[in-house]
């Protein structure tokens, strides 16, 4: 199947668990699917995956993006936000 636009995961987690949480989408890669959160990506003809860690007071907002290529035919940045699922608020 394929897929396009972009899926974000975003969740908090400990900064002694950031680490952890980078080795295990490295493992999960190998599988091609990224479990986390409750949420599953199948990273089948992805383009980029990005890990993301922001300080929150004392805990960390982790942030795993997969960038899949764009329909044909889409233009600019924005598209295809709402239909797949990258509703986080920033502009990326």
């Amino acid at each position: 199947m394929t897929q396009y636009g972009k899926r974000t995961v975003q969740f908090p987690i400990a900064p002694e668990d950031a680490p952890a949480l980078v080795r295990r989408v490295g493992e999960q890669m190998a599988t091609g699917t990224i479990t986390l959160d409750g949420r599953s990506i199948d990273i089948e003809g992805y383009e980029s995956i990005g890990i993301s860690l922001k300080r929150t007071g004392e805990k960390l907002r982790a942030r795993v993006k997969v960038k899949f290529p764009k329909r044909p035919g889409e233009a600019g940045d924005d598209a295809g936000h709402a239909e797949t699922g990258d509703d986080d608020g920033d502009d990326d």
